[in-house]
């Protein structure tokens, strides 16, 4: 029997040659095409053209010519990229060419031996859950072989790129002296950074990992710490006024202080919320995943503006923004997006808009840093995947939510929440949260406390419990308090 379609929070991913063969994609493609043709699909747009593209994996140029000429043979006109490119370029293309949808062959910041499927919806951003439990209930039912599709392969990255050069204020950028160090991690994102700002200014752009190495170096091309090596090793041997790193296809973004100090996505979506606001950039709530900081709390009272928590996954936000509540929301991933250009986050874009409120600060990105946490306080932030077979992953999530503690770490529990995941609190001091993968057998478990010695006891208490559950001792429980 077939396996039915799941799609996790933006798309559908499998590893390469066991769970994703050029079969099961075609599958995932036929299943698209099945749905954006549909004549139940109320979205509006053309549904016959579909732009196509892809990033810098393992066969996803192949897989990318492959679903073309299926979706082809299916009777639509595909624009297939000619070259990898940021996934947030097909959702570009989408919203300014008024198009049902679009597709992107990635698995975005998964390690190497996995590739996939996002659409991308009308709006121009990550479908919906209701659009992909459509798309996956049209498994099985492909449509018939029409006449007229085509593939033509074209240049899609040129126009996206002066899309998202029109959103900053590029000469001030240009005019800062900058010296920056971007990281596209081997990813769909390559040298953007550089083309977009251009030689013969005073900003300086440094481009590593750019080429295409579809095992990304031996690193998940995930812009967290444990894989930003290259950029810290960089950072130290010459001087840098800040590093920016993207990943696997070019939606989100990785920070990094001149000293190699990472810089968390919850400090940049509340820096970059306060830079565009206060200069009437922005308007609106501000919007953030239910695994983000309570710094972007602060600073939308500060600011005196809605705050919004969704569940994890941007699509959430997205939501938000289309019906015009917010106008910036990110995420702990590392994924931030802004109203003024796409209810979609954009890895390249956000780093526009670092630069962009640095050079507009009349001071350095480690200045700007220090006065967020004068006027905000400073939170420490931690988080660990734990790999384990899916069975003690969720006996230890429904333990959880049965019986929650009332103390960890040495903190006293104020409040639990279950909007995605198993939430504590610990008054306004931080919290702790436990949230199953949507593709992997991996439980995330995030940390936030304002003092860093917490968040390590927390982690720490964490993954030892569920260690021990795993060997079958009788404590799957948490330490007493």
């Amino acid at each position: 029997m077939t396996s039915p379609i799941v799609f996790g929070t933006d798309g559908w991913r499998g590893r390469i040659g066991r769970d994703l063969t050029f079969d099961s994609l075609a599958r995932v493609v036929d299943a698209v095409a099945s749905w954006t043709a549909s004549p139940g699909n109320v979205d509006p747009g053309d549904a016959s053209t579909l732009p196509l593209v892809h990033d810098t994996r393992f066969l996803s140029r192949e897989l990318a010519a492959e679903s073309a000429a299926l979706l082809a043979r299916r009777g639509f006109r595909v624009l297939l990229t000619d070259r990898p490119v940021p996934t947030p370029c097909a959702s570009w293309h989408v919203k300014s060419r008024a198009l049902r949808g679009g597709v992107a062959i990635t698995a975005s910041h998964n390690p190497p031996e996995w590739n996939g499927v996002k659409y991308k919806s009308w709006f121009g951003g990550s479908a919906t859950a209701e659009t992909y439990a459509s798309i996956a209930a049209c498994a099985g039912r492909p449509l018939p072989e029409r006449p007229g599709g085509t593939v033509e392969k074209v240049d899609l990255l040129s126009s996206y790129s002066d899309a998202i050069a029109a959103c900053v204020d590029l000469d001030a950028i240009r005019r800062s002296g900058l010296r920056v160090l971007w990281d596209s991690m081997h990813g769909a994102s390559g040298d953007l950074l550089a083309r977009i700002l251009g030689d013969g200014n005073a900003t300086r752009v440094t481009t590593i990992r750019s080429e295409v190495n579809p095992s990304f170096g031996g690193v998940h091309p995930e812009p967290i710490p444990e894989h930003l090596g290259a950029s810290v090793s960089r950072l130290a041997a010459e001087p840098f006024d800040v590093a920016l790193a993207s990943d696997g296809d070019g939606d989100r973004l990785g920070v990094l202080a001149p000293d190699g100090t990472f810089v968390t996505p919850h400090r940049v979506l509340a820096l970059l919320a306060e830079s565009l606001a206060r200069r009437g950039r922005i308007a609106g709530g501000i919007a953030k995943t239910f695994s983000t900081s309570l710094l972007v709390d602060r600073v939308a009272a500060r600011l005196g503006v809605p705050l919004h928590v969704t569940p994890i996954g941007f699509k959430w936000i997205a939501e938000k923004m289309l019906s015009g509540e917010v106008g910036i929301g990110g995420e702990e991933s590392g994924g931030l997006g802004v109203s003024f250009f796409l209810p979609e986050r954009d890895g390249v874009l956000t780093g526009l808009l670092v630069l962009e409120a640095i050079a507009h600060s009349g001071g350095s990105f480690r200045e700007l840093l220090e006065r967020q946490d004068r006027e905000h306080g400073s939170f420490s932030y931690g988080r660990r995947d734990v790999r384990l077979p899916m069975t003690v992953l969720r006996s230890f999530v429904d333990g959880l939510t049965a019986a929650p503690p009332s103390r960890r770490a040495g903190a006293t529990v104020t409040g639990v929440e279950t909007m995605d995941g198993v939430k504590l609190h610990f008054g306004g001091r931080g919290w702790l949260l436990h949230r199953l993968s949507g593709t992997e057998p991996i439980l995330r478990v995030y940390a936030e406390h304002e003092d860093a010695a917490v968040v390590e006891k927390l982690l720490s208490e964490t993954t030892e419990a569920l260690e021990r559950s795993a060997q079958g001792a009788p404590s799957a429980a948490l330490p007493a308090p």
